[in-house]
């Protein structure tokens, strides 16, 4: 009986010991950064189809917001955003659209419909 509960303090010693963190070990470094999250993140929107995207309100009466995307060098005209916020719209997104064939409302952009859309933080 004297040495099983020698037996279980020595367990209960040494399992307790390597619970503590080592010396010298640095938790910061050990966790990935911001960084390579929004990385990471980055290549799975892309992997998934999406594009980054800028919101950014027009002054033009027809067309209250343009979408600016990084992989065209025009301006697109987003008809159904309304859809997705009904209150407050974020500047930086991840956007899936599908080009429209009906007559433009704003001077400076295409039409598009917006199938998905996430907010992009960055």
């Amino acid at each position: 009986m004297k040495n099983m509960l020698k037996t279980a303090c020595l367990l209960l010693l040494f399992s307790a010991y390597n619970c503590v963190p080592a010396k010298g070990v640095n938790p910061e470094g050990a966790a990935t950064t911001k960084n390579d999250i929004q990385i990471s993140t980055s290549k799975e929107m892309i992997e998934k189809g999406f594009s980054k995207g800028t919101i950014v309100s027009s002054k033009s009466e027809g067309c209250p917001y343009i979408l600016n995307v990084e992989e065209y060098k025009d301006n697109l005209d987003p008809i159904n955003l309304g859809d997705f916020y009904k209150t407050e719209v974020p500047k930086q997104v991840w956007v899936k659209f599908s080009n429209l064939r009906m007559a433009s409302r704003c001077n400076n952009a295409r039409p598009v419909s917006i199938t998905e859309i996430n907010t992009r933080k960055e």
